[in-house]
């Protein structure tokens, strides 16, 4: 089987609420039922047809290609199965995400990972503001930059960061480290297709947050 294919074939007017384009949500549909799905619950909303070609037949595993900024909470609640995004993304990303694998190509909007529960989030580009806002649990890994208030709210979960963003005050440093459990991390992206697979990470930097609210979280930036 071939993953399922989402491919942009017009640019929105507006923000498009991408949210019931889910593993779960398509799991035992046929390719047209996937089609006429309205993307939203709005009274008239879009259907997937009018802004996506749609092709495969492997639901477990979706594909959106040719995005850009405009496609908002692409993964919200996924709880199984993997999306990979081969261009850029809009905000919420992976919002309230219960478990699964996202994977983004290029560049993510604000708020990526709110309220994310479970499962890991990786992303090849840049994210801007409220990384992993109000996150419970989950991975998230960012090659680019971040924007401002990364963390915040932030209850437990880690954060692999290759840049070191501006940190608010309710982050503590714990010094550079060697852990032992970063070679098993590493080797759990090698089969992915993000730059993640390619790294080899021996020594981070860790900081303990967000100390407003919990302080079991962490941030490991990559030396």
């Amino acid at each position: 089987m071939t993953a399922l294919t989402l491919t942009l074939i017009k640019t929105p007017a507006t923000k498009l609420d991408c949210s019931h384009i889910t593993p779960t949500n398509l799991a035992g549909l046929s390719l047209d039922a996937i089609k006429s799905l309205p993307l939203n619950a709005q009274k008239n909303a879009f259907k997937v047809a009018d802004y996506f070609e749609v092709t495969g037949t492997d639901n477990n595993t979706i594909i959106f290609k040719n995005t850009h900024q405009h496609l908002d909470y692409i993964g919200y609640k996924i709880s199984a199965g993997c999306i990979i995004i081969e261009n850029d993304c809009g905000d919420f990303l992976g919002a309230n995400m219960q478990g699964g694998c996202i994977i983004c190509q290029g560049n993510v909007g604000h708020r990526t990972g709110d309220q994310m529960r479970r499962g890991l989030i990786l992303i090849d580009g840049n994210a801007k503001d409220y990384v992993a806002s109000r996150m419970i649990a989950g991975t998230i890994g960012i090659n680019g930059n971040v924007g401002q208030h990364t963390g915040f709210g932030i209850k437990r979960g880690t954060l692999l960061l290759r840049h070191q963003p501006i940190l608010m005050a309710t982050w503590q440093d714990c010094g550079s480290h060697s852990l032992p459990f970063m070679k098993i991390l590493s080797d759990s992206f090698k089969s992915l297709p993000s730059k993640f697979a390619s790294l080899q990470i021996s020594k981070v930097r860790k900081f303990a947050g967000e100390l407003s609210v919990d302080g079991r979280a962490e941030m490991l930036i990559i030396e």
